[in-house]
């Protein structure tokens, strides 16, 4: 049911002039009823509740409602008015910190950084006052973030948290700092601010961390990994830490230690698939192309079943570039693209594989890719010619006889192994690797797999049989490296196995002579510091004599000890109980801070408090409002109307003020600057500003002739007949027809 307003706003006028407040506020509240989104009327009620509740419940009652008013201001998109109804709260209860803040966010979002910062700072100083000082160094990083590149203003801030033994605020408010100073390319300040924060906090992960990136950058990757290993002690779970540890190891070659630390993680997070692709990539580096080309395919596999084709994609090509002959890969990616249409690509790898099938004799599999190209591209010429092909050696038994006849070619087997591996069908790729040994029973790769699917199956004995087999056909060729990798993989899989011992006892009877020799050499190489030397020279060891317990130790020693730097110890700052000052008022302190003072440097051993609380408020002597920005000149202005509609002049007058110095809006603002003193009765003040508008460069009578007839009637008003007879006439002269301009000089004239 709608209401009839003006009956209602004429109740509440007639109970306002009969004194009867409460009920004409009742009146005005029917009204919220209806349009409970009217800023207006709560601003009202403020109104009525100031002017005629003289009480201390009056007054609270119009904050509330004038603080609604500006709330619904504000979301409702009109800044400048909530900013002159908080004004008409302040003046009201000037210790009111929430409404600076309010004022100093809403300025802020407006762009008039120098007012936020103004407000931002009455409200510190009251929360100063009152002993809250937490809550005044919240006020103070608000505007310190005003502007981040001021780096002296919150290192001064950072100061004073530590000081008052708020560590962890000190800590961000340091981070912040050397973040700046990295952009900036200061990367010695900020290494030295992030050790200054390990004083702070000997834990701290991210300062630690952030060293040690630092150190990597620059070259120092020994110092890098001791900072990495320290992170990761502190915070074992760090994806960062552990980041910048395998990059340390990746820039310093120390590929078994970078592959060793991702299998843990790969252990520990199988699904987490970016283990697996540091994997790879480590792999790559450290040259063993082969299983980085394997761990690439299972990648590419792996996103494939997590339907990212894109990138499943990527890792299949990045297989091939890796190793061309790994045809799993060829057929993944044939595969691929024949399920997301990159028909191009079917076409160029289906018949890249089809002749590998054709000429390693499976005709079968060669037709089927055939077939499929044609499929997606019925006119390939080289697809139906190799159909053809195929069809005419079927027919003839001559040629099927000639390619039965050659046995010794296995590498179909071997790619069939291969995929059945890669898909964890261990049994068939055995079959298929049993049947390429029974047609070339001395080829290495054959055994060499045929070993490594036994192991995949946990089948230590037949493995052992294969690295037997493997031996021999090494000895029969000379191959003496290859037999003793094969002793210490042997060796792994079952270190009791008498038949390896054996073996290696009478293939290597010398080694048991020389192996003094060896010790001694390495630990001359260890003594003199060259560490991979003599690290060398234990392994060569190892390979024939995987049980020397001495070699073992002196190994774990060399390797236990190597990439370790001995990181510098620091002083731990202590916080100093001491009692709370009372008062304190960073905007004094931070006075000149902003434009003059040279950022300070920071050197590891510096300890950063060493004033007194009081010394560190009293530095600086001069206003930080000489940093308040005035250049939005149509911001200020229009501010100044908002504050003038409000009854706020003084406000008013200020924002004007801050119109003048730009030229097009300085006649306008000067107008308004006389109005505003006109209303607080300070009518010289007006006139001693038209006067200086009307005699300005900017000034034309044409479009200003409204400003002299306001002096006019200032003078007029303030008694002065004849000087109000001049300006008169000159509008006269200008123009007869203005207002009522020739009815005032004909009276003027009659007075004088």
């Amino acid at each position: 049911m709608s209401i009839d307003k003006s009956k209602i706003l004429e109740a509440a006028q007639q109970y306002t002039i009969r004194g009867q407040i409460q009920k004409a506020i009742e009146e005005w509240k029917k009204l919220i009823t209806d349009t409970p989104n009217d800023a207006n009327i709560y601003n009202t009620i403020g109104d009525i509740c100031l002017k005629y509740q003289t009480t201390e419940r009056g007054t609270e009652d119009a904050i509330s409602y004038y603080v609604k008013a500006a709330e619904i201001f504000e979301s409702s998109g009109f800044a400048l008015k909530a900013i002159a109804v908080y004004k008409k709260v302040l003046k009201i209860a000037p210790s009111r910190k929430d409404i600076y803040i309010r004022l100093g966010d809403l300025n802020c979002e407006r762009g008039l950084i120098g007012n936020a910062r103004e407000d931002y700072l009455l409200a510190a100083k009251l929360y100063s006052q009152e002993g809250l000082i937490r809550e005044a160094l919240d006020v103070y990083r608000k505007i310190a973030d005003l502007d981040p590149s001021n780096l002296t203003v919150r290192l001064k801030i950072a100061d004073i948290f530590l000081k008052e033994g708020l560590n962890s605020e000190a800590i961000e408010e340091y981070n912040k700092v050397a973040s700046v100073q990295i952009e900036a390319g200061r990367r010695d300040e900020a290494e030295n601010l992030y050790k200054l924060i390990l004083r702070i906090n000997p834990e701290d992960a991210d300062s630690i961390i952030k060293i040690g990136k630092l150190r990597l950058e620059d070259g120092h990757f020994e110092e890098a990994i001791a900072y990495a290993r320290k992170a990761l002690d502190h915070s074992p779970e760090s994806d960062e830490a552990f980041s910048l540890l395998i990059d340390s190891y990746n820039k310093t070659k120390m590929y078994d230690e970078a592959e060793e630390l991702v299998n843990g993680r790969i252990n520990n997070y199988p699904d987490q698939i970016v283990y697996r692709e540091m994997l790879a990539s480590i792999l790559l580096n450290k040259g063993d192309l082969q299983r980085a080309a394997d761990e690439y395919l299972i990648l590419s596999r792996e996103y494939l079943n997590r339907n990212n084709p894109d990138k499943a994609f990527v890792y299949a090509e990045r297989t091939i570039d890796i190793s061309p002959e790994l045809i799993p890969a060829h057929e993944m990616l044939f595969e691929m693209s024949l399920t997301i249409g990159k028909n191009d690509n079917v076409v160029e790898k289906g018949l890249f594989l089809a002749r590998y099938y054709y000429g390693n004799g499976d005709t079968a599999k060669a037709g089927n890719y055939y077939q499929k190209i044609l499929e997606v591209n019925p006119y390939s010429i080289e697809a139906k010619e190799g159909l053809a092909k195929i069809d005419h050696i079927k027919a003839s038994e001559i040629q099927s006889s000639e390619i039965v006849a050659e046995p010794a070619d296995i590498s179909g087997l071997l790619a069939s192994a291969d995929a059945y591996m890669k898909y964890g069908l261990i049994e068939k790729a055995v079959a298929e690797l049993q049947s390429a040994i029974s047609m070339a029973p001395y080829n290495k790769i054959a055994h060499s797999r045929l070993k490594d699917a036994y192991k995949a199956a946990d089948n230590q004995d037949k493995a052992i049989e294969e690295c037997l087999t493997l031996m021999k056909i090494y000895e029969s060729e000379g191959e003496g490296d290859g037999i003793a990798v094969l002793i210490q993989e042997a060796t792994i899989i079952n270190p009791n196995d008498r038949r390896i011992q054996v073996y290696r006892d009478r293939l290597f009877p010398q080694v048991n002579i020389n192996i003094g020799e060896l010790l001694e050499e390495a630990g001359f190489y260890a003594q003199q510091g060259m560490i991979d030397e003599a690290v060398t020279i234990y392994e060569k060891i190892l390979k024939v004599n995987p049980h020397n317990q001495e070699v073992i130790s002196k190994l774990q020693d060399l390797k236990g000890t190597k990439p370790h730097v001995a990181l510098p110890e620091v002083e731990v700052i202590r916080h100093k109980e001491e009692p709370a000052t009372s008062f304190f008022d960073l905007g004094e302190v931070l006075k000149d801070t902003l434009i003059e003072e040279p950022l300070r440097k920071f050197t590891h051993e510096e300890e950063p408090i060493v004033k007194s609380f009081d010394d560190l408020f009293h530095e600086f002597q001069e206003g930080i409002r000489s940093q308040l920005s005035t250049e939005d000149y149509e911001t200020h202005y229009n501010l100044g109307i908002a504050y003038k509609e409000m009854g706020l002049y003084q406000e008013a007058i200020e924002e004007f003020k801050l119109c003048m110095p730009g030229e097009q809006r300085f006649i306008d603002a000067s107008f308004m600057i006389a109005l505003c003193h006109k209303e607080l009765n300070e009518y010289s003040q007006a006139v001693e500003v038209l006067e200086r508008a009307t005699t300005s460069l900017q000034y034309n009578d044409q479009r200003n002739l409204v400003v002299k007839y306001e002096l006019g009637e200032l003078l007029e008003m303030l008694g002065k007949k004849e000087d109000a007879l001049r300006v008169f006439s000159d509008i006269h002269d200008t123009d007869a027809t203005y207002r009522d301009v020739s009815e005032k000089v004909l009276r003027l004239q009659k007075g004088a």
